[in-house]
Formats: structure tokens, sequence, C-alpha cells
């Protein structure tokens, strides 16, 4: 299954420019360099709990010379974080790699600010994938508010949540 274009995502979330934003599973840095780019005047953490990843990710972000970006190793339920220090999070492919993904998704709750936002994507099924209930489920355990949900290309969707 391939990845969705974030480029084409961007246009799909709540986001700008100024925003300070977490790129919460960043892996080798696929959403982290456009989003780091659409955030000229704000931030984004790229984390992730491998750090052989987030060396991959710095090595991109090398390359296309962007600053705007802390690279911070993370837990798998924990983020590296202040409270409501984020005005929106990403994790893209993350929650069926985490052992408790509500109690990730607690976390980045935590991590956002009163009017924070969270995009979720995920493929539909599958080993690698989130059934869209059971997604829905999590995010009323983690006390979010489900405000989209979108069919990305007929194998993945995003669903946009606030706190």
């Amino acid at each position: 299954m391939a990845e969705f274009d974030t480029y084409a995502l961007i246009p799909l979330i709540p986001i700008a420019p100024h925003h300070t934003i977490a790129d919460i599973g960043c892996g080798g840095g696929k959403h982290t360099v456009p989003l780091g780019k659409f955030l000229y005047d704000g931030k984004l953490y790229a984390l992730d709990v491998d750090q052989e990843k987030l060396d991959a990710t710095a090595a991109e972000l090398q390359e296309v010379r962007l600053t705007n970006v802390e690279l911070l190793r993370s837990k798998q339920q924990k983020l590296p974080l202040e409270d409501d220090s984020l005005d929106g999070a990403l994790a893209s492919k993350v929650l069926h790699h985490v052992h408790n993904p509500t109690a990730l998704l607690k976390d980045a709750r935590r991590c956002l600010k009163k009017s924070g936002w969270l995009v979720i994507v995920e493929n539909y099924e599958g080993e690698h994938g989130v059934d869209v209930d059971k997604m829905r489920a999590m995010m009323e355990k983690a006390e979010f508010r489900i405000k989209a949900q979108r069919d990305l290309d007929g194998t993945q969707y995003m669903m946009l949540v606030k706190k």
C-alpha cells in the first residue's frame, strides 16, 4: 500500500505556517520535510522511538536545509513534550505499531493546546491498519472529538480529531 502524499494531505488539515506541530512516529521523515517546509514561521517536532529513523530524518533535513525541525526520541506511549505545547500533531501509520495506542493518544492530547488538533492516517485493514470503528472507539477513550474523517485512496483514511 502506497503512502499518501503529504503535500496532498496538508490542505485537508487545520495547519497554519506559524503553528507548533509534532510528527509522531516520523520514521524516515516522509512527512517531516513537507511539514517543515510548510511551517516556515513555526516549529516541528519530529518524534520516533527508533534512533536510526531519527538519523535518517536528520539526513533528509540537512539535505533540504530545514532548521525549524527538532528531532526527539520518544517512548512508546510518552511524548517528550510539555503540556499544552502543540497546536497540532500528525500520527501517520503509527497506532497499529503501538502496544497501547489509547495511552499514546492520551499523551498526545496532554501535549495539545486547548484548541489543538490531531490527524491520524491509517490503512483501513490488515496487519498494518486500524479498522475505522476501532479507531473511533480509541478516540472516544482518549477523550478526543472526531471532527472529520476522509477516505484518502480506498485503502487508507485520515481522521481529524480535536481536544
